[in-house]
């Protein structure tokens, strides 16, 4: 199987190579990395890619623009946009050209291995003469199609209830966009363990995030109380 990781930012790729190398079920899969959707067309073996991690933004043609070339193509691998855009239109046109799922920068592992196994849920059906409705459950639902819904709500291994309390009560203070050393400057806590809740509330919808670039150049996450996790994150502080 081979896996294209299209994204301009070398870190970014550097990342989501390392989180392709933590899913097992991709251990034989060959990983090829391209700083342009321009570089990507232009691969002899596109053809052959079944997944493809592409960002929204890029130089020249980009990620929408790589996916109309693909279906002028007549090329359909598995398309995952990973991108720092949340508006609607961008989320429409993604949905519009078939993407298997869109993850938002910056996102975790656990969301990332959610977005891989639909994937593989995929593969196993491609792989079929004949499918099953419990395999299009399983396509369709994911895991809820063989589990029972879970009625306790603990949270992620690392995190206790009263840190996160801690910093939920410290984030409804700020009035304007705030970083995650902001977080830590006003907790008191180490912007590695406050990292560990702010990706948590960011996951569940609590926050929503944007990346500026500052003077430097370098990117900068930017967070805001959004509010519509505001029921799952009661649901873990109950």
């Amino acid at each position: 199987m081979k896996i294209l990781i299209i994204e301009d930012d070398p870190m970014v790729r550097l990342i989501n190579h390392k989180f392709l190398d933590r899913i097992t079920q991709l251990a034989s899969a060959t990983v090829t990395e391209c700083e342009s959707a321009v570089a990507a067309l232009d691969l002899a073996d596109l053809d052959e890619y079944a997944l493809i991690l592409l960002d929204m933004y890029l130089p020249q043609v980009s990620g929408t623009e790589f996916l109309a070339e693909l279906l002028k193509r007549q090329l359909h691998p598995q398309v995952i946009m990973m991108t720092a855009a949340n508006d609607q239109q961008t989320l429409k046109e993604a949905v519009n050209y078939g993407v298997l799922d869109f993850l938002i920068k910056p996102f975790s592992f656990d969301r990332f291995e959610q977005a891989i196994a639909k994937f593989t849920r995929l593969q196993v059906v491609d792989d079929k003469h004949t499918v099953s409705q419990t395999d299009l459950d399983s396509l369709f639902q994911g895991a809820t199609a063989t589990m029972q819904p879970e009625t306790s709500h603990d949270l992620p291994k690392g995190l206790a209830k009263l840190s996160l309390q801690r910093i939920v009560q410290t984030l409804r203070q700020f009035d304007s966009e705030f970083s995650n050393q902001d977080v830590a400057d006003q907790t008191g806590l180490s912007r590695v363990s406050t990292k560990k809740y702010v990706d948590f509330l960011t996951e569940i919808g609590f926050l929503g995030s944007r990346i500026v670039y500052q003077n430097s150049g370098r990117p900068l996450t930017k967070f805001r109380v959004d509010g519509q996790g505001e029921a799952t994150l009661n649901e873990y502080l109950s």
